[in-house]
Formats: C-alpha cells, structure tokens, sequence
C-alpha cells in the first residue's frame, strides 16, 4: 500500500531524485528514506564518523509509522521550529544540484536528529 505521505512536497523532491539517480522508490517506504537508504548504498557518508550508527537509524526508520518518521526528522531539539525544519531541508532537496548531494542533505538530517538524542555520538569537547 502507498504511504499517502509520499505526496507531500518534501518527498515529491525526494522522488525526483531517486528517479534521476534510477533508484528504487518503493512506494509503501516514504521517498526521503528511500533516499537515505540509496545515500548509504552509494557510500555518501563515507566520512562521517559512525556510519553503522547511522545505517542503523535509517534501517529502523523503515519500521516506523510514517507520520512518526516525519515528525521525529523534522524535531531537532538544537533546531529551529518544526516547520522551518521541515522547510529547510525541503529547499535543500529541491536545490541540491545532484541525487549524492540530495541523499547527503537527508543523511545529514537524520545523523543530526540522532545526535541529538545520543550524547555516545556527539563529539569530545576537544574536537
């Protein structure tokens, strides 16, 4: 069954970018995951500090409702309101100039949000 969440304009840019990139866009997955997954396949955060911590956020996003998954990447607690959030990372995607650059906004978000819940990911004070 299609996530009816999948018309909203931050996963309609999503959609764009999997289909350039000639991804898979399974319809019953939200597309800004879809995305993410194909990011980590592609090996777009190959520099980031904990990739398995944040390949295992995107893998269990996937089990999520998708109205959760939406409301818990756009609620950064070191962020703006919500809907700026959300805004902002809908601009990202429609101004990234490629797929990789799209998928590395979404990661970004998501690796972001993360943090924020687990002070095990965030930096040293030294760094």
């Amino acid at each position: 069954m299609a996530v009816s969440q999948n018309n909203s304009a931050l996963n309609k840019a999503a959609f764009r970018w999997l289909k350039e990139a000639k991804a898979p866009a399974p319809d019953h997955y939200l597309h800004i995951l879809n995305l993410a997954y194909w990011g980590l396949k592609m090996q777009i955060a190959a520099g980031w500090g904990d990739k398995a911590a944040l390949k295992q956020q995107v893998d269990g996003l996937f089990g999520w409702k998708a109205e959760s998954v939406l409301d818990w990447l756009v609620s950064n607690p070191n962020g703006p309101p919500k809907d700026e959030q959300r805004d902002s990372l809908q601009t990202l995607l429609e101004t990234a100039d490629d797929p990789e650059s799209a998928a590395s906004h979404v990661l970004q978000t998501i690796w972001s949000r993360q943090v924020s819940q687990n002070t095990a990911l965030q930096p040293a004070a030294s760094e």
